[in-house]
């Protein structure tokens, strides 16, 4: 019994110790506050904090405070910052895998439904694989989680409602190998730039438009003239921490940090179902932009014929790409 007391007031101490020397770590994402990113991150945050007591605080700085998007895996890997809420493009660069979640047409998803895609982020065959590739390369994922329904190509030239649409339109993309692709085989020419730069690009004509998320499209006022919707790639979006970090964390603020990325993952998928739409809505009246409806089938058949060289390309450079998509397809299918 009196060892059992001193081990309770061992514990008891070390807590306390740890509060009021707490573990930070330093996190970075490159969007503004007003964004869903934002929101994600800052709930993450406050949910661990609570867990914890205070033992490990979650610095944020966003909007590029401390480096550029394509920075961040580089800057947790060498120690730079600790941890990131990123883009699958950037993962991608760091391992290739990821480029799945921007292969045209794979998934089944409206602005309302993401069911296809949640099913496969939370499948182990889907975003269990993907987790345990990126932790192989020095960085444990702790949620996929997406702030937005990205399925919009919005533009200043015109609506995008059959595949020639797209001949001769110049898109910013957030880079990304795959996505670049798909546009070049649909007729337009892809141009990898950060958000930051992209609104004087398009304010002075150097690009026409961007794909990116209708969330993101309202809460930033883009200045665009058409929205159409798309679905060319995903918001699969990793909330990781590199190993060096995570993996010296005591046992139970992992499993913490690990329990509310779940839940940040799940957030996710609902909050953009449930606001997505009315978005849209908010899109086409307060902004003045003519919003399209989505593709038809026979269109949409028509571009996922013409893309399918992409997915092969996947396949070629990521012969282990061959089983995601194998995932995607039998959850399509079941």
């Amino acid at each position: 019994m009196l060892a059992g007391g001193i081990a309770a007031m061992s514990l008891s101490a070390f807590s306390a110790q740890a509060a009021d020397d707490p573990i930070v770590m330093k996190l970075s994402h490159p969007y503004p506050t007003v964004t869903q990113h934002h929101k994600n991150v800052s709930k993450f945050k406050e949910e661990v904090e609570k867990r914890t007591e205070g033992r490990l605080v979650i610095d944020v700085f966003p909007a590029q405070q401390l480096m550029p998007i394509t920075q961040e895996f580089n800057g947790m890997l060498s120690g730079q910052i600790d941890a990131a809420y990123s883009l699958n493009t950037i993962a991608a660069t760091l391992d290739p895998l990821w480029g799945v979640l921007e292969l045209p047409f794979l998934f089944d998803i409206t602005a309302s439904d993401q069911t296809h895609l949640r099913e496969f982020v939370q499948s182990e065959k889907g975003g269990g694989a993907l987790k345990a590739s990126m932790k192989e390369k020095g960085i444990t994922v702790v949620a996929i989680a997406p702030t937005d329904y990205v399925g919009a190509t919005i533009n200043t030239k015109r609506p995008i409602k059959a595949m020639s649409d797209f001949e001769g339109l110049k898109i910013r993309i957030p880079g990304g190998k795959y996505l670049s692709q798909s546009l070049k085989e649909l007729g337009a020419s892809p141009i990898s730039m950060a958000y930051a730069e992209f609104s004087t690009a398009i304010a002075q004509g150097t690009v026409d438009g961007t794909i990116t998320g209708v969330l993101f499209t309202y809460d930033n006022k883009i200045p665009i003239n058409y929205l159409s919707q798309v679905p060319l790639w995903y918001a699969g979006l990793p909330l990781v921490v590199s190993n060096r970090f995570f993996d010296k964390l005591p046992e139970d603020i992992q499993q913490i940090v690990l329990e509310v990325g779940a839940e940040i993952e799940i957030m996710g998928f609902d909050v953009t179902e449930q606001t997505v739409s009315s978005t849209l809505e908010k899109i086409a009246t307060e902004m003045d932009v003519q919003v399209e409806p989505p593709l038809t089938p026979e269109v949409a058949a028509a571009m996922r014929e013409k893309t399918l060289p992409v997915l092969d390309a996947f396949i070629s450079d990521n012969p282990a790409g061959q089983a995601l998509i194998d995932e995607a397809n039998r959850l399509r299918d079941q």
